[in-house]
């Protein structure tokens, strides 16, 4: 048998910037020639002159049945009749890779992507369903952060309603957001993942495309997040901002989420949002005020907590789609609490509202944050300027109005942002891959 008989045929399927492997297996059994191949799929497979980065890392996600294998990308939008080609290196036998049904993949040692003259090889993790109680939480990409304190806050309120473990993609930060990231790194509780700069085009299709950096700030978004869902070890997760924090009316957020999720239909728990003030503002390094919260009558969307075996696919404030197609959201017996760096400068309504952070003694709480702060900057705890802030929304809102065909990116802004202050940027370490 040739190696060219040893090919089955694999469909791709492209939802939203993720690319997920769907196969099909023809009635017969082998093909002769590529040829015979490609003149099944009623399409063109994409190119070297394709504009498209991927991460360095597919998923053979075991949640499924009969597993998926999931492969990460950023790129223009696809025609309908447009796919990839991808050779499945099984371990044992690397010297024949295959294109094989996803049934095999529990061998899969790395998948190579053809672009006509180019290629790229990623290699494969496996994910399972999760049994270890547990909430961890996923940071989407952090840029230009400044507010320190929002940090300490966030993660001791987590904490307490009971996440063992975050992850946070990091872009840029001040000196000040980056010691208190590696603090909480060295205790064991975060862990941290560059997300640099993408990676530039070909030289002889880059000038014809936007640069990656400069127009994919939302959509990257989507691709850490989904990509953070598959690397979560523990029962629970979710997806959350530096200033947001779900509450249950009573008691612990996990133990609410795993009596609510266990053995249901429920996948998700929507919380809705609620804009909290606190006096004196953390800002000044007192955390007293968050005890008791200053509640503004403001809408906002909400956000969830999901059981990780059962989620498929996430957006920002639901679920997109679960494995089970059965399962279904439930709203909370809850509070998102969404304590933004600029509510207090809006006239919004004030009102009183249950909820609180802690589902305890809030004044050890605040005793073991001000402690916190004073012992990550060695008894001289930083100033905070909103100078920085500032700039990156003066620059944000410069990007926004502008009328041309691409999204406009916060890579945009470096220029400007280096000029206010001398941040720690993510390094480059083969995260986002080019083929060639």
């Amino acid at each position: 048998m040739t190696k060219n008989q040893q090919y089955k045929f694999v469909f791709i399927s492209l939802i939203f910037v993720v690319f997920i492997f769907y196969f099909y297996e023809p009635d017969f059994e082998y093909l002769d020639t590529i040829g015979e191949l490609l003149s099944i799929v009623a399409g063109e497979p994409i190119n070297a002159s394709f504009p498209i980065t991927f991460y360095h890392s597919a998923y053979v996600d075991y949640r499924f049945n009969p597993p998926r294998l999931r492969i990460f990308t950023l790129n223009r939008c696809l025609k309908n009749n447009q796919f990839l080609l991808a050779d499945l290196h099984f371990n044992g036998n690397n010297s024949a890779p295959l294109r094989k049904i996803f049934t095999e993949g529990l061998w899969m040692g790395a998948v190579t992507i053809h672009l006509g003259s180019r290629k790229v090889e990623l290699n494969v993790q496996k994910v399972y369903k999760k049994s270890t109680e547990g909430i961890t939480v996923c940071l989407q990409p952090v840029y230009y952060f400044s507010h320190w304190q929002n940090i300490v806050l966030y993660i001791e309120a987590w904490r307490a309603q009971g996440a063992t473990r975050f992850i946070v993609y990091f872009h840029s930060g001040t000196k000040e957001t980056w010691k208190v990231l590696e603090y909480y790194r060295d205790l064991g509780l975060i862990e941290l993942q560059f997300w640099p700069s993408f990676p530039s085009l070909p030289a002889d299709i880059a000038d014809k495309h936007p640069k990656i950096d400069h127009s994919v700030y939302k959509n990257s978004y989507f691709l850490a997040m989904n990509i953070c869902v598959l690397n979560i070890k523990t029962t629970m997760g979710t997806v959350a901002d530096f200033d947001e924090v779900m509450v249950p009316t009573n008691g612990k957020l996990l133990d609410y989420a795993t009596k609510e999720m266990t053995n249901t239909k429920v996948g998700a728990l929507l919380f809705d949002n609620h804009y909290v003030s606190f006096t004196p503002r953390i800002y000044t390094s007192n955390f007293s005020g968050v005890a008791s919260p200053k509640f503004k009558v403001r809408l906002g969307p909400t956000k969830y907590i999901f059981d990780a075996s059962t989620i498929a696919l996430a957006q920002v404030h639901w679920p997109d789609s679960f494995i089970d197609s059965s399962m279904r959201n439930k709203d909370a017996d809850g509070a998102l609490l969404h304590f933004r760096f600029d509510v207090e400068e809006k006239n919004f309504t004030t009102s009183e509202k249950p909820f609180r952070f802690f589902p305890d003694n809030h004044s050890s709480h605040i005793k073991n944050m001000q402690d916190t702060a004073i012992k990550i900057f060695n008894g001289a705890v930083p100033t905070f300027s909103p100078k920085t802030y500032d700039t990156l929304e003066k620059c944000v809102q410069k990007l926004i109005p502008v009328e041309i065909r691409t999204c406009l990116s916060i890579g945009l802004c470096r220029a400007e942002m280096d000029k206010v202050n001398d941040w720690v940027y993510a390094e480059s370490d083969g995260l986002f891959l080019i083929a060639t």
